[in-house]
């Protein structure tokens, strides 16, 4: 039995359901406990790093199993009193965790990588950065088709063409307003002045107008791809939009880091966030039925299972680069640099890829077309021939009703038979 396809909608409510909402409560304690817990006490940061990393692959395990009878017992709230329904579910990972922690600290301890270990945790952040590109090109790459036909059309004009530059431009100007407002906040801090502050924006102004420019440049070949068809040219048209914007607000937060110096709760408040996207990205790219993915990995049983254990990774990353490497905001600066590479790259090859998988799914779609039609046409036919078996056979005249025939009329009748009789031969 197939499960129904898990679109982007019904994958936020199943990471939000209440049966397993505990452990984002969990999770956010744990994450907020280990935070403050590397940034009081320095000689801490091996334990957390381990401590990361075992819930990470706690939470992994349990998204393998997680459809197993006796594990969903103990780690899917599916009933009991409000008391139970917070905390029991979280006993069996927290219990797990803290033991595969410890295992991965033993293991650290003994392998020499103490000193070491935080900064490979912490330059995971990089893969996170590329992953979180690639996650927005498979969503959108492999988002289910909703035609069975080619919706033919002409290729966009100039006032689709005007409008999707409008658009674009448009969410250009609200990331360079909100990059300002966070820039800023460092005004308060005495560390850059106010005309400083509004030089930066006015050079990140023109790199956002450079940008414009050259995601015309990148989507040239995709459009043609996707013009000839209604869906994917809308598809890409939003993709094109999207991704412009998501690179637009990743070099405006590099070049707010490298500028000024932003306080450490804003910088927290935009990684959770980009965290958050992260995950659901990459859980989402992960999918069985988003369309394409073989790895079936991910279904409405084990989404939030998965999407935690990313988040423990992501999260550890970050922590990480916040308490270990030196100047941490060139560092988050790479990164952010690293996601919009990652979408400018992207914008060229998505195109494509998109009209080829489109033009696999309708041509999938007609051939089960045909094969239904098929099998449709056979089973009406053996219904007409089971029919005509069933009726009853002519019945005789009686030898007293015969009726003498014409001899010209009789060889007419056999003249008629032997053609029927050739006509079936």
């Amino acid at each position: 039995m197939h499960e129904p396809p898990l679109s982007l909608i019904g994958l936020i409510r199943t990471l939000t359901a209440p049966s397993t909402l505990p452990h984002l409560a969990g999770f956010l304690a744990v994450v907020i406990a280990l935070y403050l817990a590397v940034g009081s006490t320095e000689g801490l940061v091996p334990e957390v790093a381990a401590v990361f990393v075992g819930m990470g692959l706690t939470y992994a395990g349990i998204a393998m199993l997680a459809e197993h009878a006796m594990v969903r017992k103990w780690v899917v709230s599916e009933g009991g009193r409000v008391t139970w329904k917070l905390f029991g579910v979280l006993i069996a990972p927290l219990a797990a965790g803290v033991m595969i922690s410890g295992a991965v600290l033993m293991l650290i301890e003994a392998a020499g990588l103490r000193s070491i270990f935080p900064m490979i945790l912490a330059a995971l952040f990089v893969a996170w950065s590329i992953g979180q590109g690639r996650s927005f090109r498979s969503a959108v790459v492999r988002w289910p088709t909703p035609a069975l036909q080619a919706d033919a059309r002409q290729p966009p004009g100039a006032v689709a063409a005007a409008l999707r530059l409008f658009l674009t431009g448009l969410l250009l100007l609200v990331v360079l307003v909100t990059q300002g407002a966070l820039a800023g906040t460092s005004v308060l801090s005495s560390s850059v002045g106010l005309f400083d502050v509004l030089l930066d924006q006015l050079a990140l102004a023109a790199g956002l107008a450079a940008l414009l420019v050259v995601g015309e440049f990148l989507t040239a070949e995709g459009r043609r791809a996707c013009g000839q068809d209604r869906w994917t040219s809308r598809m890409f048209s939003r993709w094109h939009v999207v991704a412009l914007a998501f690179s637009a607000w990743h070099l405006g937060t590099a070049w707010r880091h490298m500028t000024s110096e932003q306080p450490q709760v804003a910088t927290a408040i935009e990684e959770i966030f980009l965290m958050t996207i992260t995950v659901v990205m990459a859980v989402w790219s992960m999918t069985s039925r988003t369309r394409g993915s073989d790895l079936g990995l991910v279904r409405r049983s084990n989404a939030l299972f998965w999407g935690l254990a990313f988040g423990y990774a992501y999260a550890g990353s970050v922590a990480m680069l916040s308490t270990v490497v030196q100047g941490v905001s060139l560092v988050l600066s790479i990164g952010h640099v690293v996601v919009a590479i990652t979408l400018l790259a992207m914008l060229r090859t998505t195109g494509p890829a998109l009209a080829a998988r489109h033009a696999t799914a309708l041509d999938h779609a007609a051939i089960g077309q045909r094969v239904e039609a098929r099998i449709a046409e056979k089973a009406e036919t053996e219904e007409n021939t089971t029919d005509e078996l069933a009726l009853p056979p002519p019945a005789e005249p009686e030898p007293h009703d015969e009726v003498p025939v014409a001899a010209s009329e009789a060889q007419d009748e056999t003249s008629e038979d032997e053609d029927v009789i050739e006509l079936l031969d």
